[in-house]
């Protein structure tokens, strides 16, 4: 794990106990790496890629050094 970068994670129709599931696993992924990251569940493929474009945005103006 320590040389996959994770920024945000979307995951497409999961049932409740696959949701609790994921949501444990990578919260115990977060502990082991120290890094915090956004993890959402979506019903459909459209909505996923939506919110990743705007996450995706998100981390661009923050990485984008000041000029």
């Amino acid at each position: 794990m320590r040389t996959a970068r994770l920024d945000v994670v979307a995951i497409i129709g999961a049932a409740f106990s696959v949701r609790v599931d994921a949501t444990l696993a990578t919260k115990g992924v977060q502990l082991l790496t120290s890094r915090s990251y956004p993890v959402e569940f979506f019903d459909t493929e459209r909505e996923a890629r939506a919110w990743l474009l705007a996450q995706r945005d998100a981390l661009r103006a923050r990485r984008r050094p000041l000029t």
